[in-house]
């Protein structure tokens, strides 16, 4: 049974604090650097190279401008989480591909095409999960009982199925020592299609209901000096009330 839209816009609303947001682009962009060191092996100016570095080169510039005013951004953010989840997951799997044809001489043009598929398909299949999840109340549930055997057989299944992939590729192919290195990459690249589905949806539910989002955080955009004004001036204010309410129920005893 699909939750009301109320609960889905306190699942959607969780903006991440603008406090946190300095400290989160410089840890997801040093996970991001490991698949991007990997193209740099030899041969290093390669079309990989180029890919991942401009990828990266995008989500360090778009990170830095976030970061200057992320009060500013507070709700941007949440779009960069997505588009980093994406760039992540499209960086790791051309670190496989490096691995594949550079590294391990892999000749054959199926093995880097099956991977792509099955990336696009893994994607495709965790925006369909996702917004059922959202929908039928999924994630509150977990929240309240921790992960179901649903959620737990999803992300083995996932795993699981990459890993499998690769040790099929390995038997039947040419592939070898590379496999447990590319399982490696292929969890980041699961991590980073779930962070991209479940932030840019959350992203395009803000930009439809944005209105309904300044009105449960009035200040949200404003710089720190002027929330905290805000903040102090919204309490003094329920503070009076407050005082206003005491003397008038004590007049009316006397």
């Amino acid at each position: 049974m699909d939750i009301s839209e109320k609960e889905q816009e306190r699942f959607h609303f969780r903006l991440i604090p603008p406090e946190q947001i300095r400290g989160g682009v410089v840890c997801f962009l040093l996970i991001m650097l490991i698949p991007l060191l990997v193209t740099l092996a030899a041969p290093m100016l390669s079309p990989y190279l180029y890919s991942a570095a401009i990828l990266y080169a995008v989500m360090l510039g778009w990170g830095v401008v976030i970061s200057v005013n992320p009060y500013r951004y507070e709700a941007v953010f949440t779009l960069y989480m997505g588009i980093y989840g994406a760039a992540l997951a499209v960086t790791s799997e051309i670190a496989i591909l490096k691995m594949m044809y550079d590294i391990a001489r892999v000749e054959s043009p199926w093995y880097g095409a099956s991977s792509v598929i099955l990336m696009a398909a893994a994607g495709l299949l965790f925006g369909l999960l996702h917004i059922r999840a959202v929908r039928r109340g999924t994630y509150q549930e977990m929240e309240r009982k921790g992960l179901n055997r649903a959620g737990k057989a999803a992300l083995l299944l996932a795993s699981i199925g990459y890993l499998a992939y690769y040790l099929a590729t390995a038997f039947f192919g040419e592939l070898g020592s590379m496999v447990l290195g590319m399982a490696g990459f292929s969890v980041l690249l699961i991590f980073g299609l779930y962070v991209a589905v479940v932030f840019i949806h959350r992203y395009l539910f803000i930009r439809r209901n944005m209105d309904k989002l300044r009105a449960l955080y009035p200040a949200l955009g404003l710089p720190k000096e002027e929330r905290e004004a805000a903040y102090m001036r919204a309490r003094n204010e329920a503070q009076a009330t407050a005082k206003r309410h005491r003397q008038s129920k004590k007049r009316r005893r006397s």
